[in-house]
């Protein structure tokens, strides 16, 4: 499984929300909407086969060759954003299946499933790039947090005119933009 606790579904919303556009834009509502909502979020599990769910949505990054956007409750289809939002905040489902589609870097050695073999008492290379993924999600996260907190503290100390405090702050930001 990709994401099974709360924290690690809502970074995994964000880092795709950050990272893909969208096919169709207005779908970045629903995410959000399910990031945002515990109740939801605890209902979600990801996966990449719908075709045999019931309760399921389909959002779509550029450059992928699956639909812009789909959802479906009891195997009804619901076209527009706001009939999804409403749908889920009047008739949440049991398990809401959700594919996040989007293209795998080229770069991504473990992303290629034509290499996959099975291995004994290793962890899958489906697993160990899902950890990966999750790992990076997490980090790209505590950047951006650690980045707003540095820009939070440099105001504060521009408010109090520190220009000591001031200075060693920015040099932290700048060595945070030169890491990644």
């Amino acid at each position: 499984m990709l994401a099974n606790t709360l924290a690690e579904k809502r970074e995994l919303l964000v880092w795709f929300l950050r990272t893909n556009r969208l096919k169709k834009p207005e779908a970045a509502r629903v995410l959000e909407f399910i990031k945002n909502n515990k109740d939801i979020l605890a209902r979600v599990k990801f996966t990449s086969k719908l075709a045999d769910k019931k309760d399921t949505l389909l959002v779509s990054a550029v450059y992928t060759n699956t639909f812009p956007f789909e959802f479906r409750l009891n195997n009804v289809h619901y076209g527009t954003v706001d009939e999804v939002i409403h749908q889920l905040k009047t008739n949440p489902p049991k398990v809401l299946y959700v594919w996040l589609s989007y293209v795998s870097p080229p770069s991504c050695k473990l992303c290629n499933r034509s290499v996959r073999r099975p291995v004994r008492n290793r962890i899958s290379p489906a697993s160990a790039a899902h950890r990966m993924l999750v790992d990076a999600v997490r980090a790209v996260n505590q950047r951006e947090w650690q980045r707003k907190h540095l820009l939070q503290e440099i105001d504060k100390a521009l408010d109090n005119r520190d220009v000591q405090e001031f200075n060693r702050l920015t040099e932290e930001l700048k060595k945070l933009s030169c890491e990644h």
